[in-house]
Formats: C-alpha cells, structure tokens, sequence
C-alpha cells in the first residue's frame, strides 16, 4: 500500500513486526513503548491475539518513519507518524472498507487519522479520552506519608494481581472487557504490590523495558481503599526499582482526573505528550 512517496507495509506476524519497528523503537522509545511491549508480548504467546496488524510507514530512503498497530477489539493505535501519514493509513483503509471501533494514539496524526476517517466512510468520530504522556527525569518521591510497604509480586500473588487487574481493565473499557494476561510480568518481577497490614492493598506493573523504556500501568487500587495514599506508593516505589535496573519510567494518565495527575506530577513525573482516543459509531 502506498501514498504518494510514502509506502505503508502491513503485518499479521509480531515477529515481523517487531523486526520492522526495531530501529524506529530504539529511536523513539517512548512513543513506541505500547507498540513494542504489545507486539513483544505476542511474540511470545501468539494465541493472546486475533487478528492483530501492524503497519509500518516507510519513506523514500525505506525507513520506517510511522508505526501503527490494530489488535482487535482494541482501537487502532497510532504510535508514531505525522499528520499526513496518519490520513493517507485512513484513505488506504477506508478504501478497502476496513471497519474500525475507534482510533488513538499521538494527538495530531490521531486527529488527521479521525478527520479523513468521518470523510471517507460517514461515521461519527467522539472523544472518548484525552491521555497524557509522563515522563520521570529524577527519583520518585511521595510528599505524604503512606502507611505500609512495597513487594515485588510473585506467581503466588496471581489470584489477587489477576482479579484486581481485570477491574483496571472494565474501569477503563467497560463491564465484560477482558484483560489481558500478566502471567509473564508476573514471571519477570514487573509487578509490585503495595502491603498494608500484611495484606495486598494496590497493584500496578511496569511493561517489559524497549529502548531502555518501561511503561508503568494498571495501577489499580480496590475502591474501599482509596484515598489512602497506597496506589502513589505503588508507583513511586515500582517507577524506583524500574530505574535502579537502569530503565526509563514513562505512564499514560486520563487527562479528565486532575487528582492523580496532580499525585504524579508531585512525585517527579513530567508531561511530555499528549494522546487523544476516539470512537467510532455509524
């Protein structure tokens, strides 16, 4: 597929994807951090995903300048590329009549993607989330005192992590929405629980590291016990370990929450991006 002096190549195989991406990742790690630990994470369980795609955009020298990636039923999400490249992917694929749930990703292509998406096919694009993108330049630190302590998850843990993970997951995407394994972050020590009182009181995990990269997610904090301070422990303390191993921290957060953002902010991170999600209806 290819528009004007720009060729896109599509993927069904994550190791062909990863190998595609693989010089883009190691360029722009941040952005790349869900494409690369998604497409790493099918990698080593194929049967996780059905009918998953990648596309790499590719210019005139044949360098892979954009990165895009579908994993149904999931939006499509534009990691990387400019607001031209993102409308000529919509035309291409509103030209093929693929049908798409939504689309997010990087603010500006994600926008041009939406535009020429509603103009070719009639649909309705709405705002879904405005997602801001946290980078973490210095050690955490909490400005509060937050009872309890960090652990580092192990499979002995997987009852509660998976339980309080596809809450994470329906909070976000609705009731039924399913989660996906963490049975290899659990394996590789990537999940940290906060401990209060000998029992598990907030859960997050930080992906597998690409580019020197770790995104940290699923924070997840049972509603009876908010506002306790545990879900900024978990994080500060999990955003620690990860950088004592020589990783970068980065994490998504919901705009919309002015709470836990303010909460990350004070920690240490920084607003370096901004993503935008849209969904599609006829």
């Amino acid at each position: 597929m290819s528009s004007a002096s720009f060729t896109y190549s599509v993927f069904t195989d994550p190791a062909l994807a990863r190998t595609a991406f693989a010089a883009l990742v190691a360029r722009e790690p941040e952005a790349l951090s869900v494409v690369a630990s998604v497409t790493e994470g099918l990698v080593a369980d194929p049967a996780r995903g059905v009918g998953p795609r990648w596309w790499a955009g590719t210019d005139e020298a044949g360098e892979v300048v954009a990165a895009f990636m579908h994993t149904p039923p999931r939006h499509l999400h534009i990691a990387y590329a400019t607001p031209e490249q993102g409308r000529g992917l919509a035309a291409l694929l509103a030209d093929s009549h693929d049908m798409l749930p939504g689309a997010g990703g990087l603010r500006e292509p994600t926008e041009a993607f939406a535009d020429e998406w509603v103009t070719r096919t009639g649909v309705t694009a709405t705002v879904s989330m405005e997602i801001g993108r946290f980078h973490l330049p210095v050690r955490p630190r909490i400005p509060f005192e937050v009872p309890g302590g960090f652990r580092v998850a192990t499979t002995a843990d997987a009852h509660v992590v998976d339980e309080w993970h596809q809450q994470f997951y329906e909070a976000i995407d609705g009731p039924g929405a399913l989660a996906s394994s963490l049975d290899r972050h659990l394996a590789l020590g990537r999940v940290g629980l906060w401990v209060h009182d000998g029992r598990p009181v907030s859960m997050a995990y930080a992906s597998p590291v690409n580019g020197g990269v770790t995104r940290i997610s699923g924070v997840w904090t049972p509603p009876e016990l908010r506002g306790r301070g545990y879900a900024s422990g978990v994080v500060a303390a999990l955003s620690s370990a990860r950088q004592d191993a020589g990783e970068s921290c980065i994490l998504y957060t919901d705009l919309a929450n002015p709470t836990s953002n303010a909460i990350y902010q004070a920690m240490g991170y920084r607003r370096v991006g901004d993503n935008v999600d849209f969904t599609f209806t006829a």
